[in-house]
Parts: C-alpha cells; sequence; structure tokens
C-alpha cells in the first residue's frame, strides 16, 4: 500500500512553536531606585527591565516600558529619593508605570516599596482625618499592582490595609541590624548594655530588638504635669544608672529627629556615663535632622546613628557631610533580604516562615546560593564590573 508523504515533508519545513515554560521574572527600577536595585539584581541574577521616565513642560509624567512584559512576573521596586524627585511627585510617577505595565498583560505585578509613605498615617485620631496608609495602597492596586513587599512597617497591622485581592507582606531587617549592633558598639556586653524604646508604641519593636540581642530593655514615658502642656520624660528601667554602660535607642524611623533629641537628653540625665546610639529601619533625616544629630554627638555622647538603605540616603549623606557628621551616620545594606524575598515570591514559597525570617546576613540564604558566584557575575549584563556588596556596607 503507498503512502504518501507529502504532509510530513510539509510538516518538516514548518517553523516550530515556542511554548515559554514558566514566567519569567524581570526587575523594573524607577529614579532613585538604581542603586538598591543594582545590589538586588545582583543577588537575583535576573534582567533589569527597560523603561523612560519623562516630564513635559506643564508637568505632567510620561512613563513607557521599552520592553515586553507579557505573561512575565514583573517586579517594580521604588524607593524614595529626596534628591531626584520630591514624594508625592513619586508616587504618582509609579502609579503611571503600573498603569503603563498592566497595559501589557504580564503574570504578576508585585510593587516593592522598602519604606511604605504615609505609614504613619495609619488611624483616624480625631473626626475628619483620613487614613492615607489605606488610601494609597487602594490606589496603587487600581493602578494594577497584584502584591506589596515592604520592610517593618511603623504598625504592624497595616499588613491588613493590602486591598481586595491583593497581599502585603511585611518583612523585618531586625537580624540585620542586631548583627550591625554587636559589631560596631563599642565593648559590646549583654550585661551592661540596653535598648530603649523611644515611645509605649514602639515598645514591641523594641523588646524583639532586646531579645534578639540577648540584652535588657527600658523605655521612654512622658509625664504630664497637672495643668496640661508638654510634660517631662522619664526613664524607666529596672537597672541603676551606674550599671548601664550601653544604650541602643530603636525606632522604625528617624524623620527630623525631634523625639530622638528628647529621649537621648532624658538618658543622658538617667546614666550620663553611658554611650548612646541610635538604631531605625529608616532614616528620611528631613529639615535640621543632620544638625540635631551634630547637637547630640557634643552633648549627650551619641556615637553613631544607623539605618538601612531601604531610603535612597544620597541627600542625607549630604546634609551630614556638610555639618561634619558625615561619618556618624551608618547604613545597613537589606538588598540580600530583599532579594531573598523576591526569590520566594516568584518560586511560589512563603516569605513568612520562620526559616527564611529567621536568616542573618552572614546565614547562607538557600534559594540565592550558587546566584552569586563569579562566574555567573561576569556573565549579568546588568552588573558587568561589579563586585559583591557586603551584606553590612558602613
Amino acid at each position: 500500500m503507498d503512502t504518501d508523504s507529502s504532509d510530513d515533508e510539509t510538516h518538516e519545513h514548518q517553523p516550530a512553536v515556542r511554548i515559554p515554560l514558566g514566567h519569567r521574572p524581570v526587575v523594573f527600577a524607577l529614579p532613585g531606585s538604581r542603586e538598591l536595585a543594582s545590589k538586588v539584581l545582583f543577588y537575583l541574577g535576573w534582567q533589569e527591565g527597560l523603561c523612560t521616565f519623562k516630564l513635559f513642560g506643564n508637568g505632567e509624567i510620561s512613563s513607557k516600558v521599552e520592553e515586553t512584559v507579557t505573561n512575565h512576573d514583573v517586579f517594580v521596586l521604588a524607593t524614595r529619593d529626596d534628591l531626584d524627585s520630591e514624594m508625592n511627585f513619586s508616587l504618582m510617577q509609579l502609579m503611571l508605570f503600573i498603569g503603563a505595565l498592566k497595559g501589557e498583560s504580564p503574570y504578576r505585578l508585585t510593587v516593592v516599596v522598602p519604606c511604605l509613605d504615609y505609614a504613619r498615617q495609619d488611624r483616624r485620631s480625631s473626626a475628619g482625618e483620613g487614613i492615607a496608609a489605606t488610601l494609597m495602597l487602594r490606589c496603587l492596586k487600581t493602578a494594577g499592582a497584584d502584591r506589596f513587599l515592604t520592610v517593618d512597617l511603623h504598625n504592624e497591622a497595616e499588613v491588613g490595609f493590602a486591598p481586595g485581592n491583593t497581599v502585603l507582606d511585611e518583612l523585618s531587617a531586625r537580624r540585620y541590624l542586631a548583627s550591625f549592633i554587636r559589631e560596631n558598639v563599642e565593648g559590646f556586653d549583654a550585661e551592661t548594655a540596653f535598648v530603649c524604646a523611644t515611645s509605649g508604641g514602639g515598645m514591641g519593636m523594641t523588646r524583639r530588638m532586646a531579645t534578639e540581642l540577648g540584652i535588657g530593655f527600658m523605655m521612654v514615658d512622658r509625664i504630664r504635669p497637672k495643668a496640661g502642656g508638654k510634660g517631662d520624660l522619664k526613664i524607666m528601667s529596672s537597672e541603676r544608672e551606674d550599671a548601664i554602660k550601653s544604650v541602643i535607642v530603636v525606632d522604625d524611623m528617624f524623620d527630623t529627629c525631634g523625639s530622638l533629641a528628647e529621649v537621648c537628653k532624658a538618658l543622658q540625665l538617667f546614666a550620663p556615663r553611658a554611650r548612646l546610639y541610635a538604631v531605625a529601619s529608616h532614616g528620611f533625616f528631613s529639615g535640621n535632622a543632620a544638625s540635631v544629630v551634630r547637637e547630640l554627638v557634643q552633648s549627650c555622647s551619641l556615637q553613631w546613628i544607623v539605618v538601612t538603605n531601604s531610603v535612597n540616603l544620597t541627600g542625607p549623606r549630604q546634609r551630614f557631610r556638610e555639618v561634619g557628621m558625615e561619618d556618624r551616620l551608618r547604613v545597613v545594606d537589606v538588598s540580600r533580604l530583599l532579594a531573598g524575598a523576591m526569590m520566594r515570591i516568584y518560586l511560589g514559597a512563603s516569605v513568612n516562615l520562620p526559616k527564611f525570617r529567621d536568616i542573618g546576613p552572614q546565614d547562607e540564604d538557600p534559594m540565592l546560593q550558587g546566584l552569586t558566584s563569579p562566574k555567573l557575575a561576569l556573565e549579568r549584563r546588568h552588573t558587568e564590573g561589579s563586585q559583591v556588596p557586603p551584606p553590612l556596607a558602613i
């Protein structure tokens, strides 16, 4: 029986259909976020997405995605940079860019905001006030965001602010900051070192830091006079002042440093021979914060102040340099923490399990092993000539 092979020959000459497997990850960095993005991408080994931003003469913003992201797992990294643009301008830029990405039909769109703006406006303390944190997340969700990733919220309850069908994951920089404290507090001794909460609201965060370091805990409370007024600060501690040699003031963020100045002055009166240190996850250092820190260094034995690079610190470094305090500002790099979480999101693993949250800067992350080898680093287009960023950049 004769067999007609014309159909087989026809199929052999037809081009093969490429069937994509999985959803290729791609990371976009907004202006002001490039420094942190380059460090995160080094640990991930992923490609940085191509995009452009323009500003028209009438003040309108234009954003454009310069490559296909259809069916891709897209991450957008947005950090605050006061030198690049005003904060509300950056938020509008982020929303417009998310809208541009969503129009290209990505598989998933995760917004990585290491420091969540408007996080301090998390409650209605009096009639007529709005809760800005919820509104901002709703706006980002309307623009097209599917998931949010951040570090150390002002209030842990804000994870519940995520709009419907979205998730807000909060990471903690506590282990990274604790490692820095152990290595950089002069003569660190668990018997004579204490952490101090700046207020009752920050007591939970400070207690967790005390547990991580295995040291004592104290807090500051405001005693108001009977006739009203601002009142005085009182140190609440179970230890005598002569047994305290080092005090680490812990807060979630430093802005104008007004509260830090009050706490340091109260600690100076309570334990005049103690060396003071200040630690927070986020550092804005707006206004005359650099001058306030200089005064604390000169009058209250403040040794240094440390924050993470969740906010672009080019502007604050410049202001500290102008007052001669550049060496007092220290920075802890959390790019590896963000990279580990982004890899887990991409692979469908949880970022809330203890086996991830317990990974410190000196511990190996099994999800990132093999991604920072010298051979692989040379093959990355976006990290040519770069070196492995240290977990702790001072």
